[in-house]
């Protein structure tokens, strides 16, 4: 069994359930027989280019996201050493829930636009090797500016959801840096904020222990006398 069609496969499934769409009422968006469409989310036999768009349409979703997250460098990468591998490890703690979220973002060169960048934010991962298995998923783009850039993304199964994510370049060579995520809680319904850490590489929980994922004295004092987030932390 093909690897990739193995992948694409999974995410169909994936997609197809978030959809709430059984097999036989995909097969029929699809004109396929629901035997087909269990071989298709299977990997067991391969797609073609025009009925994975139709499922793509089906589905509401990118072709995109059937396929691999970026991992390697890409040649048309913004001119930032941090971006240049198409993707970065974020973390943040949720207060809500007393844990630390793992998510990844994913971005590329959009084809449709000569300087413009597509992205993807899987939100709330176990393993970073298996995105689709993330709790949210979002699509947007990228736009960069020389000291800082913005991610502006929305849920794909819920569009109303759309949240920005503002991160400050290193002023030095650095594998992390830091950036605030503006959104919507849905626990409870209401505009928020919070600050969260990106890495071009993975980080253990020992790694993560040694970086201020919550608000910092100085960063609540800033708030209380400023009556805003200041970041008191860039490296």
């Amino acid at each position: 069994m093909d690897q990739m069609e193995k992948q694409i496969g999974s995410r169909i499934r994936m997609f197809r359930r978030l959809r709430g769409l059984s097999v036989e009422q995909l097969g029929g968006a699809i004109g396929k027989s629901k035997a087909t469409v269990y071989k298709y989310e299977s990997g067991l036999i391969p797609i073609g280019v025009d009925t994975l768009l139709d499922i793509a349409g089906a589905l509401k979703v990118a072709p995109a996201h059937f396929f691999d997250t970026p991992s390697t460098t890409a040649k048309n990468s913004p001119k930032v050493g941090l971006f240049d591998k198409g993707r970065l490890y974020a973390y943040y703690f949720d207060g809500r829930i007393k844990q630390i979220v793992r998510s990844l973002l994913t971005f590329y060169p959009d084809a449709e636009e000569e300087m413009g960048y597509r992205a993807s934010f899987y939100m709330h991962l176990n393993d970073f090797s298996k995105p689709e298995q993330s709790r949210y998923i979002y699509s947007g783009t990228l736009i960069s500016h020389e000291l800082v850039s913005y991610f502006i993304l929305e849920n794909i199964m819920l569009p109303i959801e759309t949240f920005v994510m503002e991160i400050l370049h290193p002023l030095q060579t650095s594998l992390n840096t830091w950036g605030l995520f503006l959104g919507i809680s849905d626990q409870p319904l209401t505009p928020m904020t919070t600050k969260i850490l990106f890495s071009k590489v993975p980080l253990s929980q020992q790694e993560l222990q040694t970086y201020p994922l919550m608000f910092t004295k100085d960063e609540l004092k800033n708030i209380r006398e400023k009556n805003a987030i200041l970041l008191s932390i860039r490296e």
